[in-house]
């Protein structure tokens, strides 16, 4: 992998349960790989969404201990997840800055360094600004362009 980064088209789906509803939303784009040691990062921009002037840049850290969640642009938003562990963010949008409260339950990561593909699966409950929002269960796919 070069200092650039691998190349690697992604696909993620976010299931939300809350209650009896049920919310499942997908996502497409193209990003970065970087391997560096015990740490790995993944970087791509989200797909703008209707209205939005400005896109929206993940870059998503995966260590041993858990996993980190930057966005920048259209959408703000840190957010730190460590399973068992209940961790404070901020999540700022055109609707204003928002507290978010993530108990997060599953982080598990891989890279096949063969095949060249690699996934992120994520649990988590989250409660923004004092509402409890439901369950979330995000899976990530992704694999060299």
């Amino acid at each position: 992998m070069s200092s650039s980064g691998l190349a690697v088209n992604i696909e993620m789906k976010t299931t939300i349960k809350d209650g009896k509803r049920k919310e499942v939303h997908t996502m497409e784009a193209t990003g970065e790989l970087f391997q560096r040691g015990q740490l790995t990062v993944l970087r791509f921009s989200e797909p703008k969404e209707e209205g939005e002037e400005q896109a929206t840049t993940q870059i998503v850290r995966l260590s041993r201990d858990g996993m980190t969640v930057q966005r920048k642009g259209a959408i703000t938003m840190n957010q730190r997840f460590l399973p068992g562990v209940e961790t404070e963010g901020m999540y700022n949008s055109a609707f204003g800055p928002m507290s978010m409260l993530t108990n997060t339950k599953k982080v598990n990561y891989d890279w096949d360094q063969d095949t060249r593909k690699g996934y992120i699966a994520l649990q988590y409950h989250l409660v923004l600004q004092g509402s409890d929002t439901g369950n979330y269960d995000m899976y990530v796919k992704f694999k060299e362009v």
